[in-house]
């Protein structure tokens, strides 16, 4: 079996064992200056460490104080004692820097990660509902100028990337994610006011294909169109269902059911 490098021992160490260790330093090294007392005594604010029952707490009291890194100025040392500080002082930073690591793992940076992937994620789903936008004025674009057939492939490539998208939406707006409540208002108003210009584009997408008379239903178009607008409606239950009070966020929520109700009645 390999041997486990240093980094990977100090990972799978638990921070209670780190702990621990910070604490016996402490008594060890307390008991060290307390001894060290009978020809090399410490000073602790000015007062002398002596052999004596007293005096092995102060020895404990300048030990934490030199521990703690920040009381270190409030002891006064000479002599051969003054290494045994520095050895004290190195691994007890050595320890504290391994303890604040480990909070810091374990606390600090899962919210920071789950918080930094959600919004990299909305980020990305409103680039992808852009992409729908403007795939869509492409086609209607090439047909008008250029007499560009629009091919059912392509009609269904780009209704498929928009269920995708609102299949994600809906997740990140269902009471299921536990990260919800991270979502800012902000970014629920900017995926909403996507959803609707999205579904907007959608319906002059269809009457466009319509009014053209370009074949644009089969059995993968019409299976994408009904779990789109299922899905849009579903996203906007989910956004009342919610805490948001926004009023721009409720009016686009109205906007998207509207949106949605008249696609389907026009299908």
């Amino acid at each position: 079996m390999p041997k486990k490098g240093l980094f990977q021992l100090v990972r799978e160490t638990s921070f209670t064992k780190f702990f621990i260790a910070w604490i016996v330093s402490i008594f060890v090294f307390g008991i060290i200056y307390w001894i060290f007392s009978l020809f090399n005594p410490l000073f602790v604010e000015g007062v002398p460490i002596n052999f004596t029952f007293l005096g092995l707490f102060n020895g404990l009291y300048a030990s934490l104080l030199i521990a703690t890194v920040f009381g270190l100025k409030t002891v006064v040392h000479i002599g051969i004692i003054t290494v045994l500080i520095y050895i004290q002082l190195f691994i007890s930073a050595v320890l504290l820097l391994i303890l604040a690591d480990k909070i810091i793992v374990k606390y600090v940076h899962p919210h920071y990660h789950v918080s930094h992937h959600q919004d990299k994620k909305i980020n990305t789903l409103m680039l992808m509902m852009s992409v729908f936008r403007n795939d869509s004025d492409r086609l209607m674009h090439e047909y008008t100028t250029k007499k560009k057939h629009i091919t059912i492939k392509e009609i269904e490539s780009i209704i498929d990337g928009l269920y995708v998208v609102f299949l994600d939406v809906e997740k990140m707006f269902s009471e299921k994610n536990l990260h919800r409540h991270k979502i800012k208002t902000i970014q629920y108003l900017m995926l909403t006011e996507n959803i609707e210009d999205s579904l907007h584009k959608l319906e002059k997408f269809i009457k466009f294909l319509e009014t053209h008379k370009i074949h644009w239903k089969d059995h993968s178009t019409e299976f994408w169109m009904k779990y789109i607008l299922d899905t849009a409606e579903n996203i906007a239950h989910n956004i009342e269902d919610s805490d948001i009070k926004s009023p721009k966020v409720i009016i686009a929520v109205e906007n998207i059911k509207e949106y949605a109700s008249r696609i389907k009645e026009s299908v």
